[in-house]
Order: C-alpha cells, then sequence, then structure tokens
C-alpha cells in the first residue's frame, strides 16, 4: 500500500512538470518579450532625447545671456568689426566662433558672455563649444536683422526629427555671417526633411531642409 502510494505521488509529479517543448515556447515568449520591450523603450532614442533636452535648456541659457549682455552693453557678441555683422541685415554665426560669445578669438573659455559673467566658464566646456565638435554638435545664434535672436541646433533624436514635429523645425540658409536667413517650412525655399535622412550638416551643407530646432519656438518672424 505504501509502494503504491509513493509512485501515485511520483506520477502526479511528473504530470506537473512542464515537458521540454513547453519549456521551449515559454523561453522563446520570453525572449519575443524582451526584444519587443527594448524597441520600445530604445536606449539609443532615449539618449539622443536627452541628448537634445540638454543641448536646448542650454540654447535657451545662452538666449538669455544675449538679452542681459545687449541690456549692459547695447550689443551683442556679433556686433563688432570683423565679424561680418551688418547693421539690419540678418545674420548667423556658429558656437566655435568668438562672435557666437562663449569662445575667446584662441578657443577656449574667455567669450565676451563669459567675461562679462552673464555665462559661468564652465559652460565653454559643454559639446558644442569643445574643438571636436563636429558641425552636427554646434549651436547656431540667429538675428533676424531687427530685435529677435534664435539660437538653434541640430537634433538627434527620431522623435525630434518626424514629421509629427516638423512644423517646429527650421532651415538656415545662405552664408553663415551677414545675410545667413532662417526660415520656417514653406518659405524661402525651406522643404521638410525626407524620409529617412538623418538631422545636420556635412562640412558644407546647411541648407534648405528643415532640420534644425530653435529657441524660441515657434514661427521666425
Amino acid at each position: 500500500m505504501k509502494s503504491k502510494r509513493i509512485y501515485g505521488v511520483a506520477r502526479a509529479c511528473r504530470q506537473a512538470g512542464f515537458t521540454l517543448v513547453e519549456l521551449l515556447i515559454v523561453i522563446a515568449l520570453i525572449a519575443i518579450l524582451s526584444v519587443a520591450v527594448l524597441a520600445t523603450i530604445n536606449p539609443i532614442e532615449q539618449t539622443n532625447k536627452a541628448r537634445d533636452a540638454k543641448f536646448k535648456n542650454d540654447a535657451a541659457e545662452v538666449l538669455g545671456a544675449y538679452e542681459r549682455y545687449y541690456a549692459s552693453q547695447t550689443a551683442y557678441p556679433w556686433n563688432v568689426t570683423g565679424s561680418g555683422w551688418t547693421a539690419n541685415l540678418r545674420y548667423a554665426v556658429g558656437s566655435s566662433s568668438a562672435y557666437f560669445g562663449v569662445l575667446d578669438i584662441g578657443g577656449t573659455a574667455g567669450g565676451v558672455l563669459i567675461t562679462t559673467s552673464e555665462l559661468k566658464s564652465s559652460f565653454a566646456g559643454k559639446e558644442p563649444f569643445l574643438s571636436t565638435a563636429t558641425m552636427n554638435d554646434r549651436m547656431f545664434a540667429y538675428n533676424n536683422g531687427r530685435d529677435s535672436n534664435y539660437v538653434c541646433f541640430f537634433p538627434k533624436a527620431t522623435a525630434n526629427t518626424s514629421n509629427l514635429v516638423a512644423r517646429q523645425l527650421k532651415c538656415l540658409t545662405g552664408p553663415i555671417g551677414s545675410g545667413a536667413v532662417l526660415s520656417n517650412i514653406g518659405t524661402n525655399g525651406c522643404n521638410t526633411m525626407p524620409p529617412g535622412v538623418a538631422p545636420g550638416v556635412s562640412a558644407t551643407g546647411i541648407g534648405n531642409t528643415a532640420n534644425m530646432l530653435c529657441v524660441p519656438e515657434g514661427d521666425i518672424q
């Protein structure tokens, strides 16, 4: 009687377990769910979103520094001889230039925004101001020739370059310096970014593709 009871317990245990096929199915389902979760989280996209948010905050900080500098100096960092700036004409300058206001002519942290304490010297250690920064990682300041300034950058996150946010993207055309034009999509030949094209520029190319985010947001005046 005792042996029959033990046999019955062992048989019940075997029946309650998983077969090899069932285990393989469970493992396959876990793998599929893991891939789906990673695709949803997309660590690269999240990293790019964080980078874009940081650039946007830094752009806003630079823009505020320009206004404070103007209040005390009645001029912007580019309103000097040799910059190529011409009064009442649109003007653009990149963050690697001393006329942007963060770096000095030697490329170190000594621009007028820093020497006047509008920005801390540590600001020059941010990515757009490093000597190793590519064109895609720089910022660009733009004045509309009147009373409006913008600070722009090239976003990397897909969420910031998709057609869903296309109306926020801008084109910067013409030569950097006096005569550059920052445009809304549909004006001055500014077009939406073609599908599958990465944002940013080459060493030669800021053109009529809307691939820049600017602070402040909204239409360029």
